[in-house]
């Protein structure tokens, strides 16, 4: 018996109900956190790394220790959770570790950030203009931006054809999401150092800011390919998100918690104690953020792109 001509197309069609479960899995809230988590760790690294290639870091053992060690349990995450077998970390960087013994390519990109992270903790001894520490983070932060790149790709191939044509600038918006979060906890990481501060006008102040503009000129043009994709559709710009408000004000209540927030902290430029928790709000705003934000887009593509 044929089916009723007003049945679901994504109920009658299998390639499409496959398509929304993946959309589901990826953009599930315990995912999102996790991948925000990991990126995040891996921008950490990067931007430690750059600043002990370009010999603009503090001295000191525990000044490199401690962004170094945080950006590991970020990064450990993934790992951490796979190994127990968590439902939404089944596979670390494509592979699973109870189903296969060689890692993946893209496992074993990011496993070679281990070797410098290694290093670069072995060699901080005191003063880190040695050119094998240098080195070191050097190698780490290519290491990390090779991670953060390709496994932005790897994400982009597991979504269906029209998201992934949709989110073909995510390589570039995860590396600069990575390293904007990331900058914001190794600005914690430094503010928590008596002995160091950062001047309004500090090249690395202005940097951080430059990244916001660009990660939100990013995430606009995401968001902006996903609503001409809608209205190709033929969808409105129906409420999101439980009818709580638009889709519109969602993004821009996210947006500014991501980006606004933590740059108006990073101009206000707090001095004494205040620069710690200014920091710390600055980088907690920005990951609650970046969560909120893939959550929320997962769900406007369920609702205009049809997962």
């Amino acid at each position: 018996m044929a089916p009723p001509d007003d049945a679901p197309a994504a109920a009658l069609d299998p390639s499409a109900q496959g398509a929304g479960a993946r959309t589901r899995q990826l953009f599930a809230m315990p995912a999102v956190v996790l991948q925000t988590a990991t990126a995040t760790g891996y921008g950490l690294w990067m931007v430690l790394g750059t600043a002990v290639a370009l010999g603009s870091y503090p001295d000191g053992r525990g000044d490199v220790l401690v962004p170094l060690s945080f950006g590991l349990v970020l990064v450990g995450l993934g790992l951490v959770a796979t190994c127990l077998r968590l439902p939404f970390a089944r596979e670390w960087h494509g592979w699973d570790p109870f189903r296969r013994m060689l890692p993946t390519t893209e496992g074993m990109v990011a496993m070679a950030n281990f070797l410098p992270m290694l290093a670069l903790g072995g060699l901080a001894r005191g003063e880190n203009d040695f050119w094998a520490t240098r080195l070191a983070g050097a190698a780490l932060m290519l290491c990390s931006l090779a991670t953060l790149i390709y496994t932005a790709r790897g994400v982009v191939k597991e979504m269906p054809a029209p998201l992934a044509a949709v989110a073909n600038a995510q390589p570039m918006g995860r590396a600069v999401s990575a390293v904007f979060a990331g900058g914001l906890w190794f600005w914690r990481c430094v503010a928590l150092q008596v002995e160091t501060t950062v001047g309004p006008l500090n090249p690395w102040r202005l940097s951080m800011l430059a990244l916001g503009l660009v990660l939100g000129v990013i995430e606009g043009m995401r968001w902006r390919a996903l609503r001409q994709m809608a209205e190709e559709r033929g969808h409105g710009t129906a409420p999101a998100a439980g009818g709580t408000g638009t889709l519109l004000a969602w993004c821009f209540g996210i947006a500014a918690l991501s980006v606004g927030l933590p740059c108006v902290l990073l101009v206000s430029h707090p001095t004494g104690p205040l620069v710690a928790v200014a920091a710390g709000m600055a980088a907690l705003s920005c990951v609650i953020g970046q969560c909120l934000e893939q959550r929320l887009y997962g769900r406007a593509w369920a609702q205009f792109g049809g997962a």
